[in-house]
């Protein structure tokens, strides 16, 4: 129970709930992050560092690139269905203020 309600803390920031759910959709290093949410560096980094120590997210490095990705062979089941839970609303809500703009 306590990692649960450890990781929703977590989830519960708004930059890190949209790294997530950008590394639900594909593997991406720190620049591209940057650019999508148009953040610093450093704050990307800090995001990412909390996500890390708390296994949500992994890094995998390639030369002097370091990718970012959701873990989905090593989450704990629940957390996994949490973050799919999470990543599927942000897509919704995503999808209807579009909508609603045109």
């Amino acid at each position: 129970m306590q990692k649960i309600l450890e990781i929703l803390k977590i989830l519960s920031d708004e930059t890190r709930l949209k790294i997530v759910s950008l590394l639900a959709e594909n593997e991406l290093c720190v620049c591209e992050l940057m650019e999508a949410l148009r953040m610093s560096q450093s704050r990307i980094s800090n995001h990412l560092r909390i996500l890390r120590n708390t296994r949500i997210i992994e890094a995998k490095r390639e030369g002097k690139w370091i990718f970012y990705s959701l873990p989905r062979d090593t989450m704990d089941k629940v957390l996994w269905e949490i973050v799919q839970v999470i990543v599927n609303r942000i897509d919704e809500e995503e999808y209807l203020t579009r909508e609603k703009s045109l």
